[in-house]
């Protein structure tokens, strides 16, 4: 403990001079680690309170509840002996001058309110002193008054300020003072000070061995003085022997741990110096950016390239926050929105969803107007066009309506107005589907127009097999060759056929094919003139007969003969006329109806030509060269 490792002595007395009552008071106390002295004069003149003794117990009370020798808290004291005397001020207002001093046996501080003092005497010599708090003590310290005239001046009970003033209290405390073994200190009132100076004090402590000695001597010397009036006094001296030593080592331990402490705050500044520098430059960087990426946006916005400028409006909006630049920020955070809904409104078209795109387009219009940083006619061209796919959509669906009732021709009508406007507009997909949907409507009605005409085809075979039955062959093959026609039309290959066949079988009907001559009648008949027995052809009408005598002409050839050479054909349903020629009544056969479209084999190898029947009982017939010539005449 500081005080068993020191040497503190005080001695004091306190009288009340010429007057009853005593209106000084002191009192101190030593604790292990720190001691506190207190000297106070009452300036009042209440008969009943002693402002000086309830002040001094103030500031001992606070000291022994919070004992420390920090400024702060030494004036704490103070300012609770000052409340003190305010709230005790009932009949009078109290105030009293008053002096603490607090050392912890190493160091010494004082605090002073009023005119009490404090002494400091090193080896004998006088030190320091405190300053009053006077109007004379100002004018030593204005360099008005010699300050050998302080103790002396009239001014120097004025005081400037003390405990209890009704004005702002400015206590004056010291810092703190080292001390050295043999330091002396003295504690003393007006009474005291004012009849004893410091030379006298000084004398006094040359020859005195204890406190009481010496403030016995000052108290003789004060007395020597033979005033009068002896005003209250009292003096406390206070002999510091020996003070605490303290370890050197630990000394320096705290100056390193100041210095630690030190170099981690300079450390910690440094480091939120290199903080701020870098926010900073972020901070400007990012004001940079702003703008470029707002103008960027702008830019964008004006190529009509708006996830693009959406982008950049927001890069640009980041920026304003990081500069917290509210303003800035509110602006742009209007442009991203415009921009979105420009965004949601293309996004919903490509989506064929026109609807929400209409919907889109009438909030970005109603958000950018009366700005001009966007493009407002390009959105109305926007809002139109998808209009007019939601038009061409309502037209489609319409035209699907009645083509599901196979109302084709209403169908194919709104379909054609639907693709027409679609094609003004660009509507790509749209008219993609209409065009699809003209085709399904033609199919629709080709299909229908199909089985109309086979019903007519059919119809028509039903007449041409009932004119059959009737034998009117002519109006049978009628019938059949315009059925016919019809199933050609429609491409039904089986029925083109099967009239064909019908055909050739009625008019095999309508002219049915020569009897063969008898035998007789062959014997005394001339052959055919120009032919072989093997290969004339038997082309006399049944009932024509020809002359005798008659032969056919040389190299006339019978037009049966007359078949197109090789690789011709004959004409559809062209009947081979007989030969007028023929110098021989032998009946011609008549060549078969070579059906539509097929070709005629050759007449030397077409089983259509019937080689004449050679005359059995004439083989002369051959006889005639000219014939003969005409018979190889293909």
């Amino acid at each position: 403990m500081r005080k068993d490792n020191s040497e503190f002595i005080t001695g004091f007395l306190s009288e009340s001079g010429s007057f009853v009552r005593n209106k000084d008071y002191f009192a101190y106390t030593e604790l292990d680690d720190i001691a506190c002295w207190v000297i106070a004069r009452g300036l009042d003149n209440d008969q009943e309170v002693e402002s000086a003794e309830l002040a001094a117990k103030s500031v001992l009370g606070y000291f022994l509840q919070k004992p420390s020798i920090s400024r702060y808290r030494i004036r704490r004291y103070l300012q609770e002996a000052h409340r003190v005397l305010q709230a005790e001020s009932h009949r009078v207002r109290l105030k009293a001058s008053l002096t603490v001093v607090v050392t912890d046996y190493a160091r010494v501080r004082y605090g002073v309110a009023g005119n009490t003092r404090l002494y400091q005497f090193r080896n004998g010599r006088l030190q320091w002193q405190s300053k009053d708090q006077s109007l004379a003590q100002q004018m030593v310290d204005g360099e008005e008054i010699a300050e050998d005239a302080l103790d002396q001046h009239e001014e120097r009970h004025n005081l400037l300020s003390y405990l209890g003033t009704p004005n702002e209290f400015r206590p004056f405390v010291s810092k703190k003072f080292p001390l050295y073994d043999g330091d002396v200190f003295l504690l003393a009132t007006p009474g005291l000070w004012e009849k004893v100076n410091p030379a006298e004090m000084q004398d006094g402590l040359q020859e005195a061995k204890d406190p009481e000695a010496w403030i016995d001597t000052l108290e003789d010397v004060l007395l020597s003085k033979q005033e009068h009036v002896v005003q209250n006094y009292t003096a406390a001296a206070i002999f510091a022997n020996k003070i605490f030593k303290t370890d050197p080592q630990k000394k320096w331990r705290i100056i390193k741990r100041v210095a630690l402490i030190l170099l981690v705050l300079a450390l910690a500044g440094g480091g939120a110096l290199l903080y701020k520098m870098k926010e900073a430059e972020r901070i400007a960087d990012a004001a940079t950016g702003m703008f470029e990426y707002e103008t960027a946006g702008d830019a964008f916005i004006a190529e009509g390239d708006y996830p693009k400028a959406l982008k950049a409006y927001s890069d640009a909006r980041n920026a304003a926050n990081i500069v917290k630049n509210k303003v800035q920020a509110a602006l742009l955070a209007k442009k991203i929105r415009i921009t979105q809904l420009i965004v949601d409104g293309d996004t919903a078209v490509k989506d064929e969803q026109y609807a929400k795109a209409l919907d889109k387009y009438d909030k970005a219009l109603k958000e950018m107007k009366g700005r001009d940083d966007f493009n407002e006619p390009e959105i109305l061209e926007k809002k139109e066009k998808t209009q007019s796919y939601v038009l061409v959509m309502q037209w489609k669906k319409e035209g699907d309506l009645l083509f599901e009732a196979q109302d084709y021709a209403g169908a194919e009508a709104y379909y054609q107005k639907a693709r027409k406007l679609a094609l003004e507009t660009s509507f790509v997909t749209g008219e993609k589907e209409l065009r699809t949907k003209l085709d399904e409507v033609a199919s629709k009605k080709t299909g229908i127009d199909k089985e109309k005409k086979t019903l007519d085809g059919d119809k028509l075979e039903k007449q041409g097999d009932e004119s059959y039955a009737a034998q009117d062959f002519e109006g049978a093959i009628q019938s059949y060759t315009m059925a016919q026609e019809i199933y050609q039309e429609i491409g039904v290959l089986e029925k083109v056929l099967a009239m064909e066949r019908k055909v050739t079988k009625a008019e095999e009907k309508l002219n049915p094919p020569a009897a063969p001559p008898s035998a007789g009648a062959s014997a005394g008949q001339p052959p055919v003139q120009g032919t072989s027995a093997a290969s004339q052809p038997t082309a006399v009408p049944v009932n024509q007969t020809a002359p005798v005598n008659q032969t056919a002409p040389v190299n006339q050839t019978a037009p049966v003969n007359q078949t197109a050479p090789n690789n011709q054909t004959p004409s559809v349903n062209q009947t081979v006329p007989v030969n007028p020629a023929a110098p021989t009544y032998q009946p011609v056969q008549a060549p078969p109806v070579v059906p539509t479209n097929q070709a005629v084999p050759p007449a030397t190898t077409a089983p259509a030509t019937q080689p004449v029947q050679p005359p059995q009982a004439n083989p002369s017939a051959t006889a005639n060269p000219t014939q003969e010539e005409a018979a190889k005449t293909p």
